[in-house]
């Protein structure tokens, strides 16, 4: 208890320092802006400029920075958008404005200047974050796909990878859980090109490989994926799967900027499963009893007393959905950003704070809060500092703080118990308070939901990171101009302790009442009151370093002449709290570019990466990657009429290696391993001739010095294409990638070659291709000002090399099918009476015999018509595992990713929507031993969904039911079998989010000193088409369909700029 208190209080004093750390930069930051102002007197030999600074609107722009270029001397606009600054003969003057293009303009022979400024959105267009470095967009030659912090910030959830899908053109994104604080998506870039091992792209934050799932959208400035081999080549060995780089906001030249937003958020869960009343359940267990041939267990009076509602504790009618979980959920979100500088120094100082209520409703007996609760605090600060004409410093900071209590159990078992405990055998509590429960708790699986989440204790789970990095540019023009050099270190820390406070009061049953009408009760578990104090059950941590350095090389010759070149050493290191021996990777990467008057581009470049995973002479593996670029419009043949219409057009090309050493499990691959729990080697020794000599050791796996990379080339062919003046503006590019051996743990080496473990071999070949595009429409009808925007990614694989034996039949082959396919019984329909010669039993149920002429069915089960035949693929007259095909629907993870949007703005007034959607994407919604079938251990274990009413019966012999004939046991239940019956489409398309908005008017807003102060309407998940209908699409089939719930969310905010 003292270690706990006293981890409180040392991580509470942590935060502090951090806090004060990060405000006492924010104080000398806003020092130095202050010393940017003009002074008031013209020196000697100065004269005076003036002129107003608006936005393409003509709308003046308040406190936007004006000042003398390579000087501290300025000055900001005033509520007209004027400005007043003397200046000396030939200099010049930059404009600059948060969220615009800043410009620089002479000043000679001028008195009167007025600047236009354009919006940030053409400055997403202009520079692109590329590895290592940026670049302009029209100098590109990679394929890569941006999108900003705005149309992140268009969500509820806490974590920002939730709101990928659609943004991106190439990412194919899926949300499987909607628990808050593991809300996180999957995401790939381009699909899937491997069947074992990692498969997760590399995310670097500011350069920097961390997790994202914790930063706050409000942080983020651009979020880029780096698609082809010429964008990822430069990282070598963690290329593969594809680069995400995240990159956060920075301080501007600008007077101190203040923006405060707040969101208040409620959420109602959607799609929850309904079930069936306690006298319907009852009777549904006599029915599938019946149908094994069994006595049903319940008699009609006993049903009535049920249905009569004639006792609730002892004739319980259960709904766990209603007894635990609420209708509408609670969050909210609150951040404050402070960001300007000067010349000299420049700051972003961001705040967050975000909290969410769980989905269950709150603990009745007031012992404590077991709630899904989630709450997270984010810091940053990002200084920018000129400490010399020549040399530049920046210093990041940053820190996420994370609080999430739960159950003692998870949100899965509670959900997973709501469906396999039913309605009829005790209320969630007696009337009288007294904790409910099985009449014996048998094994694990009795067990009473509402006990699991009130009275079975709580967990808490704290996690803090803290991020720095520190970076130092030097302009080398002294050597030659456009040499310059840059370094960076930086230092994470990552750490994380979990505590349990047991709770395990005694559990009864009722069996009746007594001659005053009060409850009789069993004690069905022995326990105590008391809460035991918290003990620790993880504590982690992870410290992370990272080390960079540069030579970068830019220059134009003859106006014509862009020649740029970098060469960087990287090295990082990872140390867990276990293992104690620390990870470690190192790199070369080189890159050339060269243009020719902006028509012509080509890059080389390369990654040369050192990995611990292979011995030496395989150890470092080289990653090189070309691309080329034709910019077709910029030549002086292009017909001016053709660019009236399509005034950019542009072709890519790149081919490249990218490499891949993560495995997902083991380290050292090329190792020999032991096992130390070898037979004991008795001596012989002594009157009972033992006298052991402890345990043996024998060997797994022999050393393997020629394993290596597997390697992934990586070919693409793209469009860049404006048209009307860049109203609208497409980007398409075709890949085909081709990884080959894949790192795995073979599975055909046989036993007699003397092996003890399956050794690893690079073994296996994945061919990965398809399509992805984006398409970007702006047009203004008056007043009126409209956009779009769309994405589309499609990306198959094929296994064109696989590790397994050769099947009996060609069908089962898994070499030639796509990775994560089903393998699959072929559901041809139900049997019918007329497959069956009919014998009745004693008891009045009846037994079945397939007649001659159709196929015997070797399977688990008890056949009888209303249960499903399959075909006999084979044609061996035997329904057996033979007869399951590989290749059936479409794998598991979508191969096809969209999103397509709508902006309208009129007059300060706004409306933006946003659908996503997938294809190509197939569930399997259960099979095997699965609590999916009702009454699948028996009748007291189970539960069955109200969607299961439509089913077959004798009096309902339909071929199109839902489910097929019922089962009293998984033993009996033939239907279990993965089968194309179970088979749905998981393509689905989403109303992900809609925002109703308006900006108070900048006239009105000068009055009150604000720049400006938005309030909008934010609606997520909205609606959803899809073929499975019973829960969300997006989860599959996680959880037997009773994961986390998916919520529609409204949110109201407002943001106000100062």
């Amino acid at each position: 208890m003292a270690n706990f208190y006293k981890t409180s209080i040392g991580r509470a004093r942590t935060l502090k320092s951090v806090s004060l750390a990060l405000l006492l930069m924010l104080f000398l930051s806003v020092n130095v802006g202050a010393a940017y102002a003009q002074g008031a007197s013209a020196q000697p030999g100065k004269r005076r400029i003036t002129g107003t600074v608006t936005d393409t609107d003509g709308s003046p722009l308040v406190g936007a920075t004006v000042y003398i270029k390579d000087t501290n001397v300025g000055t900001t606009t005033n509520t007209d958008g004027l400005f007043v600054i003397d200046v000396l003969p030939k200099q010049q003057i930059t404009v600059s404005y948060i969220g615009y293009l800043s410009q620089t303009l002479p000043t000679d022979g001028r008195e009167v200047i007025n600047v236009k400024l354009k919006s940030d959105t053409d400055l997403l267009e202009e520079v692109v974050v590329v590895g290592y470095g940026k670049q302009k967009r029209q100098a590109m030659v990679s394929s890569i796909a941006t999108v900003g912090s705005r149309d992140l910030m268009q969500s509820s959830s806490s974590n920002l990878t939730s709101n990928l899908a659609g943004q991106l053109a190439g990412l194919i994104s899926i949300q499987r859980s909607a628990e808050p604080g593991r809300d996180d998506a999957e995401f790939w870039i381009r699909g899937i090109s491997t069947f074992k091992g990692g498969t997760n792209p590399l995310v670097l934050v500011d350069g920097i490989p961390r997790d994202i799932n914790n930063i706050e959208a409000d942080e983020i400035e651009t979020f880029s994926i780096l698609k082809d081999a010429a964008a990822t080549a430069v990282y070598g060995a963690e290329g593969a799967n594809g680069v995400i780089l995240v990159t956060t906001k920075r301080g501007t030249i600008s007077k101190p900027k203040i923006s405060f937003r707040i969101e208040q958020s409620v959420a109602s869960p959607q799609r929850l499963p309904e079930f069936v009343d306690s006298w319907d359940y009852l009777e549904l267990a006599n029915e599938a009893r019946f149908n094994d041939g069994l006595t049903p267990s319940f008699s009609s009076a006993q049903i009535q007393l049920y249905r009569d509602r004639a006792d609730n504790d002892l004739y319980p009618n259960t709904q766990w959905i209603d007894e635990l979980v609420k209708k509408a959920v609670h969050s909210q979100r609150y951040t404050l950003n402070f960001r300007g500088g000067a010349e000299n120094a420049k700051y972003f100082v961001s705040m967050a704070y975000f909290q969410s209520d769980g989905v269950f409703k709150e603990n009745p007996n007031g012992k404590y809060d077991s709630n899904f609760g989630f709450e997270r605090y984010n810091l940053r600060s990002n200084i920018d500092l000129k400490v010399s004409k020549t040399t530049r410093l920046g210093v990041d900071l940053s820190g996420q703080y994370v609080h999430r209590r739960t159950a003692n159990r998870s949100a899965d078992d509670i959900f997973s118990f709501m469906l396999h405990t039913p309605s009829y055998l005790f209320p969630a509590i007696y009337s009288d308070g007294t904790l409910a429960s099985y009449e014996k708790q048998a094994d694990s699986n009795n067990r009473n939901p509402y006990n699991m989440l009130y009275n079975q204790g709580y967990r808490q789970e704290w996690g803090v990171k803290i991020q720095s990095n520190i970076k130092l540019e030097q302009d080398l023009k002294f050597i030659t101009p456009g040499l310059s050099a840059r370094g960076s270190v930086s230092f994470d820390y990552d750490g994380s302790s979990q505590t349990l406070r047991d709770y395990w009061p005694s559990l009864y049953h009722a069996s009746g009442r007594d001659a005053d009408g009060n409850l009789v009760f069993t004690t069905t578990a022995s326990g105590s009151p008391e809460i035991v104090d918290p003990k620790f059950t993880s504590t982690s941590y992870l410290r992370k370093i990272y080390i960079e350095g540069a030579i970068n090389y830019q220059r134009v010759f003859n106006y014509v002449h862009n020649v740029s070149a970098m060469i960087l050493y990287m090295q990082k290191e990872q140390q867990k709290n276990d293992p104690v021996l620390p990870y470690r990777k190192q790199s070369i990467v080189g890159r050339v570019t060269y243009s020719y008057d902006n028509r012509y581009f080509i890059e080389g470049s390369f990654g040369y990466t050192g990995s611990e995973t292979f011995a030496k002479k395989n150890r470092f593996g080289f990653f090189p990657a070309v691309g080329l670029s034709y910019f077709v419009s910029n030549e002086k043949f292009y017909p001016e009429g053709l660019k009236k219409v399509m005034n950019n057009a542009k072709i890519r090309l790149s081919m490249g290696r990218t490499g891949n050493d993560d495995t997902g499990t083991d380290r050292f691959l090329y190792r020999a391993t032991f096992n130390t729990e070898g037979h004991t080697f008795n001596q012989g020794i002594g009157t009972s001739a033992s006298n052991g000599m402890g345990a043996g050791i024998y060997d797994l796996r022999f050393i393997n010095n020629d394993i290596h990379w597997e390697i992934e080339t990586k070919r693409n062919v793209g469009v860049d294409l404006g048209f009307f003046d860049n109203q609208i503006e497409l980007t398409a590019d075709y890949f085909n990638n081709r990884r080959k051996s894949i790192l795995l743990e073979r599975n055909t080496i046989p036993g007699v070659a003397g092996f003890h473990a399956k050794p690893w071999q690079n073994y296996g070949i994945v061919d990965n291709w398809g399509v992805d595009a984006s398409l970007n429409a702006r047009h203004d009808f008056g007043k009126v000002r409209v956009s779009a925007r769309g994405t589309f990614t499609f990306a198959r694989n094929k296994i064109v090399e696989y590790d397994e034996l050769k099947q009996l039949y060609d069908y089962q082959r898994i070499t030639g099918t796509r990775v994560n396919e089903n393998t699959l019984y072929i559901a041809e329909r139900l049997y019918t009476e007329d497959d069956f010669i009919r014998t009745q039993n004693p008891n009045g149920t009846y037994s079945y015999e397939l007649r001659p002429g159709l196929p015997r069915n070797a399977l688990q089960g008890t056949l009888g018509p209303g249960d499903i035949k399959y075909a006999d693929l084979n044609h061996d007259g035997v329904i057996d595992s033979n007869d399951k095909k590989r290749g059936v629907g479409h794998p598991y993870n979508p191969e096809i990713n969209y999103g397509f949007g709508l902006n309208v703005e009129y007059k300060g007034f706004y409306v933006s929507a946003f659908f996503q959607g997938t294809g190509n994407s197939s569930v399997l919604l259960a099979s095997g031993n699965n609590h999916f079938w009702p009454f699948n251990w028996y009748e007291d274990k189970s539960n069955y969904r109200t969607l299961f009413l439509d089913r077959w019966t004798a009096d309902n012999p339909r071929q199109d039911v839902t489910m097929p004939r019922l089962h009293s046991h998984y033993s009996h239940n033939v239907n279990k079998e993965p089968s194309t019956w179970w088979l749905r489409s998981g393509n689905f398309l989403r109303f992900k989010n809609l925002e109703i908005g308006y900006n108070l008017p900048k006239t009105f807003l000068r009055k009150l000193r604000l720049d400006a102060v938005r309030v909008y309407m934010l609606g997520n998940n909205l609606c959803v088409w899809d073929d499975i209908k019973y829960w969300d699409p997006e989860q599959g089939n996680r959880n037997q369909g009773m994961s986390y719930p998916m919520s529609r969310t409204f949110t109201l905010g407002i943001e106000v700029n100062f």
